[in-house]
């Protein structure tokens, strides 16, 4: 009689050392894409912030026809938010997503939001942005000017 082979049940190293690592692989691209994903939302809201504080003192404008003087950051107890909230034209002034010193903004000290009026007659809003998927916008320092 012939000796019939039996079927090894199970798989070898290799196998799966090759499972772990494409498993591994996949993991890594998507941790990647979540990782983008989230700072082009930040630049989102950044931009959104941005629009929302110029609106509020394009009204703080029209009332008082001199635009807050100051120059540093938005930090929610400053000059400017101050005097925002106190014309009720917003509830808060809202500080940037990450709101951290960084050396990834160039000039600006970090991921804020920067108010600068020397004379109330103009304004120039500062902050950073983490990618270049916002259009028109650049990776780094941006500027909103009136």
């Amino acid at each position: 009689m012939a000796k019939i082979k039996k079927a090894k049940k199970g798989f070898t190293l290799v196998e799966l050392l090759v499972v772990v690592a494409i498993i591994g692989l996949l993991v890594t691209m998507v941790v990647i894409n979540i990782q983008n994903s989230k700072q082009k939302a930040r630049d989102s809201r950044r931009v959104a912030d941005i629009n929302n504080i110029a609106t509020a003192l394009a009204l703080y404008h029209n009332d008082n026809n001199v635009y807050p003087i100051y120059t540093g950051n938005l930090t929610g107890s400053d000059v400017v938010s101050v005097a925002l909230r106190n014309a009720q034209f917003m509830s808060s002034v809202p500080l940037d997503p990450l709101n951290i010193d960084s050396a990834d903004c160039g000039f600006l000290s970090g991921y804020h939001y920067y108010y600068v009026s020397v004379d109330g007659s103009s304004y120039v809003l500062w902050y950073c942005l983490e990618t270049g998927s916002v259009s028109g916008k650049s990776v780094g320092p941006n500027s909103f000017i009136p």
